[in-house]
Parts: structure tokens; sequence; C-alpha cells
């Protein structure tokens, strides 16, 4: 249920992270400087309605105007000029002006177009004025009556003194020509309804045109200016849409079901006291789902990498599988490793915001999965049961070592590769790798309390002698102390023997009795000298106070602030056995004994570890309380011990396998050998030799007055 649970939580994580939660468009208007070159992400056509319209335009505007022939215009032209000869004859036939005033009137005549031939005009007869208007007007309407077009009314008016009667003076023709070309003017008029029909044909008649772009190539350079067309082919390529569209989100829903599904699957394939629990699976799923969030926010800021800088590279996600290591194990950080490598080519070639941006290609595959995957495994493998903080520095290193070598070998195999790549490559690597350390080392530091997980650096912490809580069970004590650390090195070699955590096991091993020091004198360890208190009580009370070490044990844990992980090596470290002692005594003194009286709380182990732990405490109180220590009955006593828990059950719930506990056995024996090898008895001195003599020394008593200080 848990991995069920995991798993969809993951899946709808991971969706949430790569799907937008606001889908935004690239903003690009014509006339903008492009700020990055864009390419066409794959091969496509289209229609360009931006170049269809510009063709359209250009047929529209080759078509000419429809003109149509105004008989109009010429009537209104020769009535102009009526009037003008008209006003021109009131003055020449004025009796009330004076010759001046004649000459000053017709430089006033509107429209007289014959300066300097104003004393002609008077001086003419009324014959040769008859005769120069009526020609005047032959020729206007003459004129008139053919097509002029606008444009043409300079090269016609040229071509009225060929039309004027050769038989006027050459004054009289100056004359006519000059009163008529004012007049000449264009009579076909557009006609604005037949002109835009057949601009409108010749719209229709453009063939829409057909833009096609391959793959790679440059639709915008970095620095130019974008066009219209331009604008239009981006829109096309996908580069300026604001819609997700179905295919890519049920592309991001399958990604991520499958990545959380696998993931959920392995914790349920192989589970460990780490990987089922809450806090660590909680942890697991917001680490996955943040890096994958932060590189898709990451990646469009670098891509596409037209300077090859590399930058895409240094982003540090192999922080969270170094950091997983830490607080989980080795396997789940390299799955997740992968996991997370799928995830960013997944981004980078695919994903909408990010693939628009630059152009997939084989290598861009093996780059990503090489420094996402194989440096974040690298990585993890380098920090494997890390106790010291610079080993997560040095875990990134690693990290950042094969990142470049990946790089490298897509380098070789890369067409366009240049030698100045390799120091961009290099520093690309350097920031992913050290970034990744630092990040590792900083989460182990603070979010081992935030999430209550016990890391390696607090175990080391309680691993020092020195601490308070070992301090005082050294002073109050001694023996339990003794034993407690003769447990460690038993337990621990055998942990290492078969991969279990061998540091926690020591660490549990020093506090598994811390419980004794409520009541130190009821423990044998612990009777150096005098009675034994147990001699004044019956056999329950005995026992009761035998199994209270555990509760109080765990009492004194909780106010020291000990770690849940070494918690359990107080509560589970006799599981559900018995206080086997005072209950054989009860029934070998015939009482009505209740088995549950003398039976620990429990529960059973859950881990290897504390399995490890409750065989090694069994063992060593077995061998330490029998009085033949020879190798043979050391071996026999092993083998008759652990036979004991697993009829009594004690491991089922803990993952400790056969070999294991054939492995855990053998270390035993080999310990405990070394520990009670036998000793050669030393000879007597000779007679006569020189003894010398024992000193006896003697300190002096306390004072009265002065009270004995207490040792700490």
């Amino acid at each position: 249920m848990r991995a069920l649970i995991f798993s969809t939580a993951l899946a709808a994580a991971l969706a949430l992270a790569l799907l937008p939660v606001i889908p935004q468009s690239l903003q690009v208007d014509a006339g903008d400087i492009a700020s990055r070159t864009w390419q066409a992400p794959r091969d496509f056509s289209f229609e360009s309605a931006v170049l269809t319209e510009k063709e359209r335009e250009n047929a529209a505007q080759a078509v000419p105007d429809v003109l149509v022939f105004s008989s109009e215009l010429r009537s209104q032209q020769t009535e102009k000029l009526d009037k003008l000869i008209g006003d021109a004859g009131r003055v020449r036939d004025s009796t009330d002006l004076s010759r001046s005033q004649k000459l000053s009137a017709l430089l006033g005549t509107e429209n007289l177009l014959a300066p300097g031939y104003e004393a002609f005009i008077l001086g003419m007869t009324a014959d040769q004025w008859q005769t120069v208007t009526g020609e005047a007007k032959r020729v206007l309407g003459q004129v008139l009556s053919e097509a002029v077009t606008r444009g043409q009314e300079g090269q016609i008016g040229e071509q009225v003194p060929q039309i004027i009667d050769s038989s006027l003076s050459p004054d009289e023709a100056a004359l006519v020509d000059m009163m008529v070309k004012p007049f000449v003017v264009a009579n076909l008029d557009v006609d604005p309804a037949k002109t835009e029909e057949k601009k409108e044909e010749a719209r229709a008649a453009v063939v829409p045109v057909l833009v096609t772009y391959a793959k790679n190539q440059t639709i915008v350079r970095s620095g130019d200016v974008i066009d219209s067309t331009a604008v239009e082919a981006m829109r096309e390529a996908g580069l300026l849409s604001a819609q997700l569209g179905w295919r890519n989100a049920a592309a991001i829903l399958l990604v991520s079901i499958v990545t959380g599904g696998l993931l959920g699957a392995y914790v349920y394939a192989f589970p460990s006291e780490d990987s089922v629990d809450l806090r660590r699976l909680a942890l697991l799923l917001l680490a996955t789902a943040l890096a994958t969030l932060a590189a898709k926010l990451y990646l469009p800021l670098v891509l596409p990498d037209h300077d090859r800088h590399f930058l895409a590279y240094a982003l540090p996600l192999a922080a969270v599988p170094i950091m997983l290591a830490a607080f989980l194990e080795t396997r789940v950080a390299i799955v997740t490793a992968a996991a997370l490598a799928a995830l960013v080519t997944f981004i980078v070639v695919y994903l909408p915001g990010v693939s628009a941006t630059m152009t997939s290609a084989p290598l861009d595959t093996l780059r990503a999965v090489g420094v996402y995957g194989f440096g974040g495994v690298a990585g993890t493998l380098a920090v494997h049961r890390a106790e010291r903080l610079n080993r997560y520095l040095l875990a990134g290193m690693v990290a950042a070592l094969v990142s470049m070598a990946m790089l490298t070998a897509a380098w070789f195999l890369d067409l366009n590769r240049e030698i100045i790549d390799l120091p961009w490559m290099g520093l690309a690597a350097l920031i992913g790798g050290s970034v990744s350390g630092m990040l590792a080392a900083g989460a182990f530091v603070t979010l081992g309390s935030l999430f209550g997980i016990t890391t390696r650096v607090q175990l080391m912490e309680l691993a020092q002698l020195n601490q308070p809580l070992l301090r005082r069970l050294q002073d109050e004590a001694p023996g339990t102390f003794h034993h407690s650390v003769i447990l460690g090195n038993l337990a621990e070699r055998a942990a290492d023997l078969i991969g279990a955590d061998s540091l926690l096991v020591r660490v549990g091993c020093y506090f598994h009795d811390v419980g004794k020091l409520k009541q130190p004198g009821y423990y044998i360890e612990n009777q150096l000298a005098g009675s034994n208190p147990h001699d004044k009580l019956d056999f329950r009370r005995s026992a009761q106070i035998v199994l209270r070490h555990v509760a109080d044990g765990l009492e004194l844990a909780r106010e020291h602030g000990l770690p849940p992980q070494v918690r359990d090596f107080i509560t589970q470290h006799h599981g559900t056995g018995q206080a086997a002692y005072f209950y054989r005594k009860a029934t070998e003194a015939g009482e009505k004994v209740d088995p549950s009286l003398f039976t620990y709380p429990g529960p059973k182990p859950q881990s290897r570890e504390v399995a490890i732990v409750m065989l090694a405490d069994s063992v060593e109180a077995t061998i330490r309380a029998g009085g033949d220590r020879s190798p043979e009955r050391i071996d026999t006593m092993v083998d008759e011990v652990i036979a004991e828990r697993l009829a009594e059950g004690q491991l089922d719930e803990s993952d400790l396998t056969l070999r294991e506990i054939k492995i855990a056995a053998e270390s035993f024996k080999s310990t405990l050998r070394g520990v009670y090898h036998p000793r050669l008895e030393y000879p007597a001195a000779p007679e006569g030799s020189a003894k010398k003599p024992s000193r006896r020394l003697r300190f002096p008593s306390p004072s009265p007055t002065t009270p004995s200080k207490k040792r700490r």
C-alpha cells in the first residue's frame, strides 16, 4: 500500500512539475531584435499569409486604373474658355476705360496666360479678335475630343501649335496657343469600381506562397530584426504557441506515470527499513519532483547553446542521488539517478518550451544521459556510507569527472567540435559537480533533522565514548559499559561482513542497555563485589526489574534525543524473549509461573542490524557465563544460541537471511576465539633470585568534613 501511494503521489508530482500551470507564449513582434538564434525544430511547410498578401498587393498595384472618357469635361473647359474670351472682349469694347486701364484690366483677367500680349489684344480689329477666339475654341474642342490621360497634358499641349490654322499670323497663332494650353486637361476619369474589380481579379489570381523549412534551418539570427515573415515562421514552427497541446500533455502524463510506477515498484520489490519509511519516501518524492522542476525551469534559459558554452550541463542534479544515498540507501539513489536522467532527456528533447528552443539530436541525448545519469551514479557510489562531510565534496568531484568524460565522448562524435569547447565543458562539469557536492552536504546536515532521519554524522557523534549518556553509563554502570563496547566490536564486524550498516550497529550496541542506569546494581556485570540484591527478592520481582531496563532505556533515549533508529536497538534487542534465568528458577522452585510476566515486551527485531545485535548479545552473554571457553566449546555455544533464537522465531520479522546468519555466526566465533584465547602460565621464579617487595598503595580517607566528590 505504501508503494502504491508513493508511486501515485510521485506520478502526480512529476506531472505538476512538467506541465506548465499557466502556459505562456513567447512575445515576439515584428521589428523586435532577436535575442537568440531561432532554428526550425523539425521539417515543416506552410502557406505564408504574409508573403501571399505581399504578392497579392504587388499584383494589385500592377493593375492600371480603369479610365472612362468624360464628354462633360470638354464642355466644362470650353465654357471656361468662353468666359475668358467674354471677359477680355468686354474690356476691349469698353468705352469707359482708358487704354492704360484696359491694359491693367487685361492683366487681371482670370486665367489669361498670355503675358505680354495685352497690347496686341487691344490693337486687334474686331474681325481679328473674332477669328482668334473662334480658332481657340475650335482647337480646344479638337484637343479635348481625343483621350487625354493624366500626365499627358504637357505632351498634348506641345502639339497645339500644329493644330492652329496656318493662315493666322504668328502673333495670332501664339495668342491662340497661349489661350488654349491652360485648358488642356486629362479627360479620362478613373472608374473606382471597375478598377477595384480588376485589382481583386489580380489578387485572386495569385497562388498562395508555400514556405518550407528544413530541420536545423535558421529562421532568424541573433541580433537581426525580426520581420513579419519570421514571426509567422516561428508561430508555424510552434515556437510562439501558448497551448501545450494534447499530444504533449499525454506524453508528459505517460512519462510521469511510468516513472512513478517504476520507482514505486522498486520500493515494493526491494523493501528495506529505509525505503519503506514514510519520511524517507516523502523525501524521495520531493527531491525527485523538485529536481525535475528545476531542470524544466533552468534549461530554457541556456538552450539553445549556439555559443557552445554547455551551460545546460552545469545544473547540479547529481546532488539529489548523492543526498538520497545518505538518507536512504545506495540502490535507491542509483535508480533515482537513472530516472532523473530519463526525465531530463525528455525535457531537453521533447518538452514544449525547451525542445522548441533547441534542435534535438542524438548527441543531445548522449550528453543528457551521460551527465545526469552516469554523473549522478558515480557521485552516489563515491558517497556510499560516507561518515565525513568531505566525502560529499569528493563525490561531487567524481560526478564532475564522469560528466566531463561523457561530454568529451560526445565531443569526439561532434562534427562541429572545436578546441575551445573543452574548457567550457570542463567549467560546466566543475560547476555541476562541485555545487552538487556542496548542496548534498548542506542537505545532509539540514534535512536530516527536518525529516527526522538519522544521518551518519549523527551516528558518528553518538559513537564517541565521551557522549554524555555513554559517559554516565561508564561512571554508574561500568560493567554494562564494558559489555556494550565488547558487543559493539563483536557485532560491528559481523554487520560489515553481511553488508549491513556497521556504524549503526556499533552505536546501537553502545546504547542498547542504557536503561540499566536506573538500577545498575541489579545486573550481575555491575556487581563487582558484595551481595546480590536479587537474593532478597522473589523471582517475579527480579524478572520485572530486569525486564524494566527496556522501558527505562527508551525513556532515557527520548530524554537525550537519541534518534529512532538507535531507540529501536533498545526496544528490540531482546525481542519477545524471556528473562530465562528467573523463569527457570521459578519453575525449578515449583511455583505456578505465568510466562508473560517473564517476557520482554518486544517487538522482535525489524532490521538486519538489530537482529545482528540480538544474536551477538545472546552469544556474548552465554560465552561469558560459561566456564569452558575453548575454541570448540565457543563454536558449539554460538551455534546453539543462534539455533535457539531461530526456533523462537525472533528473527522472523527481520531481513536477515540464512546465508547472512551463517556468515555472522562464523564472525562471532572468530572474534570470541580472539577474546578468550588461552594464555601461557608463567613459571615460578628460581630460588635465590631477587624479589621485588610488593607495595600496597594506600589512599587517605576523605575528611569527615569534606564530602567526597563523585567522579564524572
